[in-house]
């Protein structure tokens, strides 16, 4: 299908690239469908540009590039329309929260995106967790220049596990 969007223009997308969000993302409850785009930039950054707004995307990130200890529990109900139960299905993303500069960016490890990877369905959690922040800045060494901080992620890019639990 052909998707009109403000940033990238018209896009086309499979089916199979939609990502449903069960109850839509906070402030935003109208959009429930998302397609995620490699950002520019490349990895770990991606894009998840709704297919509902065309001027509405987010740029989203795996936190254990950031925070390899970044781990939540949830209840079975918070993620019940994701139809499983096993934690190696699910894949984890933050919102990023862009700034002029770089050094300025956070991350929001608050409201965590939760996607079942195979059926294509997630969900977005709010933790009450005073551990994690809304605006937690995503470089915590941080880097002198732009051109370090953009280099500092490049060289972050390993993919780690996500450690989230599922309590009864």
């Amino acid at each position: 299908m052909k998707v009109n969007t403000t940033r990238f223009g018209t896009i086309d997308v499979d089916e199979d690239q939609v990502v449903t969000l069960t109850e839509g993302m906070l402030g935003f409850s109208e959009c429930g469908r998302f397609v995620m785009m490699d950002d520019e930039i490349g990895d770990p950054f991606m894009w998840m540009q709704s297919l509902e707004i065309p001027s509405l995307a987010f740029v989203v990130i795996d936190p254990a590039v950031i925070l390899p200890s970044y781990h939540f529990s949830v209840k079975k109900e918070q993620i019940k329309g994701l139809e499983t139960e096993d934690i190696n299905e699910l894949q984890v993303h933050v919102i990023v929260t862009m700034a002029a500069n770089i050094l300025d960016v956070t991350v929001n490890l608050q409201g965590p995106l939760v996607v079942n990877k195979e059926k294509r369905i997630g969900t977005q959690i709010v933790l009450n967790d005073p551990n994690f922040s809304t605006r937690h800045p995503l470089f915590t060494d941080q880097p002198e220049t732009e051109t370090e901080a953009i280099e500092a992620v490049r060289k972050e890019n390993r993919v780690a596990s996500q450690r989230v639990a599922i309590a009864g």
